[in-house]
Formats: C-alpha cells, structure tokens, sequence
C-alpha cells in the first residue's frame, strides 16, 4: 500500500484559506489572531491530521516577525509619518520594525538591499531617493519580499516588488497653482539636483525656459537649505514673486528666513512646498503644500508586504497610486505687491 501523502503546513493554510504565519501563530498560541480564525485553523488541523514539526515549520516560514524600514533620512519631517505608518500597520500583525537610514545616497540604498538578509526580517519597505541604475536589479536579487514607497520615478513593470506612489507629478500641481496666481518670476529651491530629479523637471516643464539666476540647489532637504536659498533670492537685484520649495521643510526654511529681512510672504513672494507635514500649519503666514499622502502611502506598503510574507502562493505584484493634493494657505493667495527695491528697471 502506498504511503500517504504528508499534510503540510501550506496544504493546511490553503484549506483554511489563510496564510502560512497565521496558520503559524494558531499552532503556536501567539497573539494577532482572533478566537473565531483560531479556532478555525485548529479545527482544519484535526481534519486533515496535520502533525507540526516546529524546528522545521519554523525554517521554513522564516519567522523572525519583523520587517525592515529603509527611508532617506528619519530628519525630514514627512519621514516620522511614514514610518509611523509603516509600524502601526506592522503592529496589527505582530511585527516589529527594524528602521534604516540611507540618507538618500545610492550606495548606502544598495547596501542595504545587498545586506538585507543579515538583518534577519521577512521583509522590507523602502523609500529610495538616489534610485542607482542598479537599484531594480538588486530589488529583484533580494532574496525577501520588497514592497516600494516611490515618489516620482518610472520603474520597470518587471520588478518584482509591490509599489506604492502617485498618480500625478505633485510638482506639476505646485506650478500650475503658482502660474494660475498670476505669478510670472517663478523660482526653484531644492537639494541637489539628482534627488527627487522629478520634481525639478515639472518647474522646468512648466516654464519651457529657465531662468538660471531664479534656480538654487542646496545640499539636503533641510530648514537650513531653505534660509541659504532665501539669502541667495534676497541677493537678487530682481526677486522672484514666487518660490516652488523642493519640500516643505525647505519652504519653512524660505518663509522663517524672509520675515528676518523683511520680505513679506505672499504679498512679495508666494511660497509652496511639498509633503504638507504639520509644520506648514503652525508657521506665519501657514504654507502652502502638496499632500503627497505619506501616512496612507507608509500604511499600505507595509500591509501589502505583509500579505505577501504571509501568502501561500505568488500573487502578481500590485501598483498602487494615490491622487496628490495640493493645499493652498497663505502663503500662496495674494499677487504680489512690488516694492521700490524689486521693480523691474525700464532700461
């Protein structure tokens, strides 16, 4: 007589039509799991006479319950709503997160996915800014499952990754909304310009021309980017009548910097930024800003790893877009009044 065939734990996850870790977390009384699933699964168990090795069972889900969260830089406010995000949607699952800084440097991003399986996590988000030529290839290389938090960029419908970001160019939304005012000197201020690349193409694409003069590359995302960038404009002997800030740090940078040398915003210089963090609604005048839905992006990639983690059977990658919101305050509502020192000479 023919042996019979041995009951898996993904035989028994299949027929009780849930994943492998919460059939795991039955076997094993932890906790993210409700009675009625529990009871569920266990009974599954019996019918069908599963016997659990746990030192295998456990090899073979890789439960380690943690994720990985790689950003550029924890510093930059939209950053802490990401990942806050990210670890509560973690938390309903009975994960942890290890964070991971990259500071936005294509070496560092990497690394990280190159050295990911040394952290010892099922998974990982990330949030990459340089995007080295290689960065696809190493997320295909990596071994765990990569869920993508992408701000800009174009990626290949090949990786093997599910990815979440924008439906729109948000820096289109900034420029359209600063033309519309009536503003006509528009000027950028942002971090080098291989960062976030795409949100200086919109200024650019928006103008056709560029007035080189009107465009300041800082080194980082920062408050103190946004001050230099406001001395530089000051310096001008024709001001901008408005100014598309990279982020809205830097905005904040701009507007703090301004009211110091008695530049007023927006009578003289409207200002918009990008990520509407809580800072923009506690400054004067308030900030204008671009939502680019940090918390409902963060929430999502973590879940949509999670489900991947805990899936029995490879499912197509997802690609999720959500819609940016432009929020206008007042920094960006009233034409600008030119004073004596910035009015266009006749000559």
């Amino acid at each position: 007589m023919a042996n019979q065939k041995k009951v898996t734990i993904e035989d028994v996850a299949r027929q009780a039509g849930v994943g492998i870790a919460t059939v795991s977390r039955a076997l094993n009384n932890s906790g993210g799991i409700s009675a009625k699933t529990k009871a569920h699964i266990l009974q599954v168990v019996a019918e069908m006479g599963f016997v659990p090795n746990t030192s295998a069972q456990s090899l073979k889900i890789r439960q380690t319950r943690q994720i990985a969260l790689a950003v550029p830089d924890i510093r930059n406010a939209i950053i802490p709503d990401i990942a806050w995000s990210v670890e509560q949607a973690a938390k309903q699952h009975d994960y942890r997160v290890v964070q991971i800084n990259t500071l936005g440097n294509a070496r560092l991003e990497l690394e990280t996915l190159r050295e990911i399986k040394k952290l010892h996590v099922d998974g990982l988000v990330i949030m990459p800014l340089a995007y080295p030529k290689t960065l696809e290839n190493m997320i295909n290389q990596a071994g765990i499952p990569v869920s993508v938090i992408n701000y800009g960029k174009t990626l290949s419908a090949d990786l093997k990754a599910d990815i979440v970001g924008l439906a729109r160019q948000e820096g289109k939304l900034v420029m359209e909304h600063l033309l519309q005012i009536g503003r006509t000197r528009i000027a950028y201020a942002g971090a080098p310009k291989d960062k976030i690349e795409e949100r200086y193409r919109a200024y650019e694409k928006s103008l056709g021309q560029v007035d080189a003069s009107l465009v300041y590359f800082g080194e980082d995302f920062s408050f103190e980017t946004g001050r230099q960038a406001a001395n530089y404009f000051y310096s001008l002997k024709h001001m901008p009548d408005a100014i598309y800030a990279v982020n809205d740090m830097v905005a904040i940078g701009i507007v703090n910097r301004f009211k110091e040398l008695g530049i007023s915003v927006p009578e003289e210089v409207a200002v918009v930024g990008i990520d509407n963090n809580l800072w923009t609604t506690v400054t004067s005048p308030q900030i204008s800003s671009v939502s680019i839905m940090g918390n409902e992006v963060g929430r999502l990639a973590a879940e949509l790893l999670l489900k991947r983690i805990q899936s029995t059977s490879p499912t197509e990658y997802e690609r999720v877009e959500f819609e940016p919101r432009l929020i206008v305050r007042e920094s960006s509502v009233a034409m600008r009044q030119y004073s004596h020192r910035d009015m266009p000479s006749s000559d």
